[in-house]
């Protein structure tokens, strides 16, 4: 059964237009640089807190070329840099940006996730969906309200985000995250980058989440028509991955040599690793 939400669109203090809305928030525009990510009830104090939560995430991670810029918390809410080309999820269902972008985002959504988790912090909602696109269709990593990790890697906050269906990673305790569970779903980003879709087109994530646990379980993965990324899907999906580095470092041998484009000879190369 389906609940259906209503919400009421407005928009506070310089915001011009509301430009589309997430779980709690609205994005709302404020210029044609900066945009306000501000609750859906007005005053919210649980969405507050949250956005109050991803200030200090994203000011515990620094400015990155790849992470989408922080320009500051107001009463309001969190004023970000705005992505000229928006999701790409949103941008694959008119484009064909070609393989060898494809290949780009896959390693610039890496070496965001990299770089997070360096900084001690859990992402846990890493997909096509958060990985946004600026002027240029360079990706910048975004919604950061995971988990911030203290120097010896206990929970300091957690904003209680989880994956979707299909990018979360099987396992006993659904609240437990950790660094394979989050290069998991970027597997499950990967196949999105690659095909435009979510892995197991066939399955209703609302309807069929046993199938698809199951699927992933028994290593039923799903193919890509682009076939050098296959096998560094997999390895996420089976958390063959130590790091994301590891995963880094196979990306960067598929972007740098595009010759690389059979299933045969990227399997031969990534298992002679």
């Amino acid at each position: 059964m389906t609940t259906e939400i209503y919400l009421t669109i407005y928009c506070p203090g310089d915001v011009t237009a509301c430009l589309t809305t997430g779980t709690n928030s609205f994005i709302g525009s404020v210029d044609e640089t900066t945009v306000l990510k501000y609750p859906h009830i007005p005053g919210d104090e649980k969405a507050l807190a949250l956005l109050g939560l991803e200030a200090r995430i994203f000011q515990a991670i620094g400015p990155h070329k790849h992470i989408i810029g922080f320009k500051g918390l107001t009463k309001d809410g969190l004023l970000l840099e705005r992505a000229r080309f928006g999701s790409i999820t949103e941008y694959l269902k008119n484009n064909d940006p070609g393989l060898q972008r494809r290949l780009k985002w896959a390693y610039q959504a890496t070496e965001a996730l990299a770089t997070v988790h360096k900084k001690g912090v859990l992402h846990r909602d890493i997909s096509a969906n958060n990985l946004l696109l600026d002027a240029e269709l360079n990706v910048k990593l975004s919604d950061f309200q995971g988990r911030l990790l203290s120097p010896d890697g206990e929970v300091e906050e957690d904003g209680l985000s989880v994956e979707n269906t299909k990018s979360f990673m099987p396992r006993v305790n659904s609240n437990y995250a950790d660094w394979k569970t989050e290069i998991f779903a970027l597997g499950s980003a990967f196949y999105y980058i690659m095909e435009g879709q979510e892995p197991y087109p066939d399955l209703d994530p609302d309807l069929h989440e046993e199938q698809i646990v199951e699927r992933f379980i028994s290593s039923q993965f799903p193919t890509t028509e682009y076939s050098p990324m296959n096998r560094v899907m997999y390895k996420c999906w089976a958390g063959e991955y130590d790091s994301v580095d590891a995963v880094f470092q196979d990306l960067k041998f598929v972007h740098e040599c595009p010759m690389a484009t059979g299933v045969e000879e990227e399997t031969m190369y990534l298992r002679s690793r």
